[in-house]
């Protein structure tokens, strides 16, 4: 299975948000607060093969400074657990007044392969600092040049979330991953009506599309639908792979204040 930046252990970011405008920071949040949570199912070629889920919680930072901390669980169903087992956690803690992250933290499970990274972001002086945890315990300590303005590869999918593009538009926006600075520009193509699990929404087709060094990363067509409305919710992508197809549906919402959407989802 084809893996890329938005699929860590075959969900994790299949789920490309839109709303970006240019490199500088989103206003203070809307599109998004704590208590809202979105679930998923991900098939391959029409096989349900995992559940993911994105989770919004308030917490505290070092400082004791209010901050919003993005949950995201992946996790490989009974049919393809003998294939390519996966039970991962990613983390991003981020500034609830700009939506730029100051922390970051992987626990990848995949087959017998466990990963276990941080990243501590320090945006004023442009610079992150990657901490890896390595088979035998030892933990290694990298730092890296960012550019101004720079998201994981989580916070940068909830700051989409915020902003509203006009169809037609290009939009970009800096992502740092694995110890490597790319350029996510989204083509923001057409409105149309679709219907998932979750029920029936007049959304907004995107194409994502990664860049790495001026080069467009070559993995695949991947198209996102998001609701045409102020909260840009994913609902459904579509991804053509080497082998197959990925379909990622969102099945319920709620924004954890009464407004829910698909049915109850099992924890």
């Amino acid at each position: 299975m084809n893996k890329s930046l938005y699929a860590p252990g075959l969900v994790i970011f299949l789920v490309v948000m839109v709303g970006i405008s240019t490199a500088g920071a989103s206003d203070r949040i809307k599109a998004f607060g704590p208590g809202e949570r979105m679930d998923f199912v991900l098939k391959w070629t029409g096989i349900t093969v995992a559940d993911a889920a994105l989770i919004v919680e308030e917490s505290s930072g070092p400082d004791d400074e209010s901050i919003y901390r993005i949950i995201s669980t992946a996790k490989s169903r009974s049919v393809i657990d003998s294939l390519y087992r996966v039970r991962s956690r990613y983390e991003s803690h981020i500034n609830p007044e700009d939506g730029l992250p100051l922390k970051y933290i992987a626990h990848s499970r995949e087959r017998d392969r466990k990963k276990d990274r941080v990243y501590l972001f320090d945006q004023e002086n442009n610079f992150v600092r990657r901490m890896e945890k390595g088979k035998e315990g030892q933990t290694t300590s990298e730092v890296f040049e960012i550019p101004e303005t720079t998201y994981d590869t989580i916070s940068s999918l909830y700051a989409m979330r915020n902003r509203n593009p006009e169809i037609g538009e290009s939009l970009p926006l800096n992502i740092f991953n694995n110890r490597k600075n790319y350029e996510l520009v989204i083509d923001v193509l057409h409105e149309e009506e679709i219907t998932t699990s979750a029920g029936r929404f007049n959304t907004v087709k995107v194409q994502p599309k990664l860049i790495s060094e001026g080069t467009e990363k070559k993995d695949g067509e991947l198209f996102i639908w998001v609701t045409n409305d102020e909260r840009h919710i994913p609902v459904l992508m579509k991804s053509k792979v080497k082998v197959g197809s990925f379909t990622l549906e969102l099945v319920r919402y709620s924004d954890g204040h009464g407004t829910v959407y698909g049915e109850q989802v099992d924890e």
